[in-house]
């Protein structure tokens, strides 16, 4: 009798992977094989057409000595840090703010618009308050001829100008993140520390924001990875211009690919910045299991 349930379980146990099969499949045929493949394409010359000659580390020592990397690198970290702590600060304002409003539904609909439009469409948007029909010409009427220029066509100007587009259209998501997390919160240490006398800024900072802490710990690794992926904006906002000086790896990655045919330069970035999303995002959750 006992081994006829045992047999069952292991039936039951081996039939519910049937249901993850395809999956697992589909990952490891696309995915994984894309892998292997870039990593081993990184080792070569290839435009695409010709055969692929074998060039080792080549293809990264060039990378590593060429300045538009290092500008792409540089650029990449900007949208990091910036993200990191723009995606925190400004969405947790505005929820702390808006779950003290009566109008809460209202508020939530406003900020979250612009989440439901694509990094494409938030960039046309841009780019068009930006361009010689929008921003600089309502700088001509108000009589300022100095300001009525082309903002995107500064360099690093136009890269903190796409950082704000990106806020602005992440600003929704973790906006919502945040009132769920202190609506779910515990209210027992919040209520105790209101009868001790704590005032609001303590309340927040000794209280509110430590209870936070998974929530903010969750917006931090997607504004880290969306940061070292960020492509759509760049693209249709300045497309990586000008000379190249609002690249960002993501962006490096495609340009060396699929428009100047060095598809080994390109996998070779493709590999350095999964290794270093690999790295970064490893640290963040150890530290923070560690500290949990």
């Amino acid at each position: 009798m006992a081994r006829t349930i045992e047999t069952q379980k292991k039936k039951i146990y081996w039939k519910d992977y049937l249901y993850i099969l395809p999956a697992v499949l589909f990952i490891g045929i696309f995915f994984v094989s894309s892998i292997f493949y870039t990593v081993r394409l990184s080792f070569f010359e290839w435009d695409g057409f010709s055969k692929m000659t074998f060039k080792g580390l080549d293809n990264y020592i060039n990378l590593f000595q060429d300045k538009n990397f290092k500008i792409s690198v540089m650029n990449t970290l900007i949208w990091v840090v910036s993200s990191m702590v723009t995606s925190v600060l400004v969405p947790l304002l505005f929820a702390i703010l808006i779950t003290r409003s009566s109008a809460l539904t209202l508020f939530k609909n406003i900020f979250y618009f612009p989440t439901a439009l694509s990094g494409t469409v938030g960039g046309l948007i841009m780019a068009t308050l930006l361009s010689t029909y929008g921003l600089p010409q309502i700088f001509l009427w108000l009589g300022k001829p100095e300001l009525a220029r082309d903002w995107l066509a500064i360099p690093y100007v136009n890269t903190f100008i796409m950082i704000l587009t990106g806020v602005w259209q992440g600003i929704g998501l973790n906006m919502l993140l945040f009132i769920s997390g202190i609506r779910n919160m515990d209210s027992s240490p919040i209520e105790a520390a209101k009868i001790e006398g704590a005032g609001s800024i303590k309340l927040y900072t000794k209280v509110i924001l430590p209870l936070l802490k998974p929530t903010i710990i969750v917006v931090l690794l997607m504004a880290l990875v969306n940061s070292f992926k960020v492509f759509d904006g760049i693209w249709v906002m300045t497309k990586g211009g000008p000379y190249r000086t609002s690249e960002t790896l993501a962006l490096t990655m495609y340009e060396e690919s699929f428009i100047y045919n060095n598809f080994g330069v390109g996998a070779a970035v493709a590999v350095v910045l999964t290794i270093v999303i690999l790295i970064v995002s490893y640290f963040n959750i150890r530290n923070t299991f560690k500290e949990d």
